[in-house]
């Protein structure tokens, strides 16, 4: 039966109208929505790259150059501790992938792989191989999330520096298991973006007013003076960050911090940080690892410098500075202080940002200029226009003012609904995606095509008008269900599996899909449900 509870009228009606609600940000010009709330205003699509015009990157992250540093280290850590514990071994060779530790005694391997074992608890596979020959090597659960951390910690950098370029919205994701997608609308020549991502940022621990000092900003002073300074001609193209520093506490003092010429540790040789919480009080703090190298470094400086500040600088900038409350030896140590959650978390950030944690290479460069963007929307639009008109025309010339008009309504229901569902989701519009609203609107009315002939066969047959558009939603759903479900399959492996142009190919595709199956089955059903008790036909004119 087509008659609905109210409750259904209801339900699809206010759907509708939060569809309405949802798109309309995109329909409004940009002096109406200065006026808007900006949670609203907000919620936009954001035109992709193809049609707005930009960079587009795609770095391969050298994830196997970190495993083999870390095993590196740890090839290191062995020989410490098994010094210590005045165990020999012939050889400690290394693959990349794993550690190869030739024995003198054989009846030391039990102990020998006990001790490599507890250097990193639980983290280790160590396997005797041959009675004098063990081998060491990372776990997969361990490599899946050092390579986890390594990508976010790029992306982290990346985001970090894209944004300091002035640019707005750029997209930096993870694309498989070892690259990081970078797209920037409004830039014209990659060149620059490149060279900006690919440098290593300056991370430095330097002793506060320890020997001869020079003076750095703190990050609060930076942000004070340089906005101002930055007007100046002389200053706007700058991008030596020592000059920039030393030029802000030549005209604001105050603004800055003595620290040691001597760098007790750079950034280089720090390998993780992590914001946590202190186990005996739970307060925040941030853990460090450095090196091994790093880590003696870091010993010896602490070591001779308790109750003396420690400066941690970032790009010349002092970020924090606290004080050294014991000796940090091992590599590891803590950074205490009165912290917030946030404020731990923003500063390992900033430790772990401090340097990219792979080399990043550049395996595809495109650039899209902001004309052929124009271009772009220009044909699209007079495509989707076109292609709109078209159907819109054979849907009335096929089935007459009043279900041309319901098919041709429930179309424009679904077109409302897929620019509602993308701006939820933050999608952007790429020309592929105009591609695919204009197949979705092809595909909008297919389903109502089908209920109108299996109405007309119907009726044929001898119906009633309601029991013949009764048994045309009832006999067609199948059909439908089959017909969408087998494209949106389609669609779904593109949007996993494809990237770039193909993705926005199928967001807006699978979206018009799954709100075709709404606009044209339910929608319609409620309309024509009005209509039927309105009008009381006893014959449909289809």
């Amino acid at each position: 039966m087509l008659t609905l509870p109210r409750w259904q009228t209801w339900t699809i009606t206010g759907t509708v109208v939060l569809s309405l609600l949802l798109a309309l940000p995109n329909l409004l010009p940009t002096a109406v929505l200065n006026y808007l709330p900006q949670w609203y205003a907000a919620n936009i699509i954001s035109l992709g790259l193809d049609l707005r015009g930009g960079a587009h990157l795609l770095f391969d992250v050298d994830v196997r150059s970190v495993v083999r540093q870390r095993l590196t280290d740890l090839s290191d850590s062995i020989r410490t501790e098994l010094r210590k514990q005045q165990l020999q071994v012939r050889e400690i060779a290394s693959d990349g992938t794993s550690l190869t530790v030739s024995l003198r005694d054989a009846a030391d391997a039990a102990r020998i792989a006990d001790i490599i074992r507890n250097l990193e608890s639980g983290l280790l596979d160590v396997t005797t191989v041959a009675p004098t020959t063990l081998r060491v090597a990372y776990t997969q659960q361990e490599l899946t999330r050092r390579r986890q951390q390594v990508l976010d910690q790029s992306i982290e950098v990346v985001r970090k520096r894209v944004d300091e370029t002035g640019t707005k919205e750029p997209t930096i994701q993870r694309q498989g298991d070892e690259r990081v997608l970078v797209q920037v609308p409004g830039v014209e020549n990659p060149d620059d973006l490149i060279k900006l991502i690919s440098t290593t940022a300056k991370m430095e621990f330097r002793l506060e007013g320890v020997g001869a000092t020079i003076l750095r900003p703190s990050k609060e002073g930076w942000d004070a003076v340089w906005p101002e300074l930055a007007k100046s001609e002389r200053w706007q193209k700058e991008s030596n960050k020592t000059l920039i520093a030393e030029e802000i506490c030549r005209r604001q003092a105050t603004a800055c911090m003595p620290v040691s010429r001597r760098v007790v540790v750079s950034g280089e040789e720090l390998t993780d940080a992590q914001a946590t919480f202190d186990q005996q009080t739970n307060r925040p703090i941030v853990s460090f690892r450095f090196t091994t190298s790093g880590g003696r470094a870091f010993c010896r400086a602490t070591t001779d410098n308790i109750n003396k500040p420690l400066a941690i600088v970032l790009d010349e900038r002092v970020i924090s500075a606290p004080v050294i409350q014991s000796a940090i030896c091992g590599g590891s140590g803590i950074i205490t202080g009165n912290f917030t959650s946030q404020q731990t978390n923003d500063l390992a950030l900033q430790l772990r940002s401090g340097a990219l944690p792979a080399t990043l290479t550049v395996i595809e460069r495109r650039t899209v200029g902001a004309d052929l963007g124009a271009d772009a929307i220009r044909a699209g639009t007079i495509a989707a226009v076109v292609g709109t008109a078209l159907v819109v025309l054979f849907m009335f010339m096929s089935y007459g003012p009043t279900f041309g008009g319901f098919a041709n309504l429930a179309m424009a229901v679904n077109l409302l609904m897929v620019f509602a569902g993308m701006s939820v989701l933050g999608a952007s519009l790429t020309l592929p995606g105009i591609a695919g609203l204009v197949l979705t609107v092809g595909m909008a009315v297919d389903s109502n095509v089908l209920i109108y002939e299996r109405v007309r066969e119907e009726q044929s047959l001898g119906r009633s008008a309601m029991s013949a558009l009764t048994a045309g939603y009832e006999r067609a759903m199948s059909a439908i269900i089959d017909a969408n479900l087998t494209t949106l399959i389609a669609g779904v492996l593109m949007f996993g599996f494809g990237s770039g142009p193909i993705k926005g190919f199928a967001t807006t595709l699978s979206l018009g899909l799954l709100t075709s199956m709404f606009s044209s089955t339910i929608f319609t059903r409620m309309v024509l449900a009005q209509w039927m008790r309105w009008r009381r036909p006893r014959e449909l004119v289809i």
